[in-house]
């Protein structure tokens, strides 16, 4: 079963803070990146859809090197602070699940 996950937008976040990019690129990077990638093509640009209604990244059409007109998508100032808050939910998920791995590894596996 192939599990979205609720941080698309932090990985798209992440990847735009690095520079403006086009959203080929962020499949592309999400494809070669992300050990467990829960994000396809769908997924991707209706999440970049919903980070430019939030006001979280802008886009603009322009001309790729092969020209073709493809839209390329930057973060704003807002997206970086949405970015800060994805840090700080990611760090206390992240938390309570090492929390999840070692109590588990202590008593399930020595249970068995």
């Amino acid at each position: 079963m192939k599990h979205t996950g609720r941080h698309t937008g932090a990985f798209l976040l992440l990847f735009l803070a690095k520079g403006p990019t086009y959203g080929g690129d962020l499949l592309q990077r999400c494809e070669q990146e992300l050990p467990f990638n829960p994000i396809d093509s769908a997924i991707l640009y209706r999440t970049l859809k919903k980070l430019e209604e939030e006001g979280f990244v802008t886009s603009i059409l322009t001309t790729s090197p092969r020209n073709k007109m493809v839209k390329m998508y930057q973060i704003t100032s807002s997206g970086r602070a949405q970015l800060d808050r994805f840090h700080e939910d990611i760090e206390q998920k992240l938390q309570n699940l090492l929390y999840f791995q070692t109590h588990y590894a202590k008593q399930v596996k020595s249970d068995g």
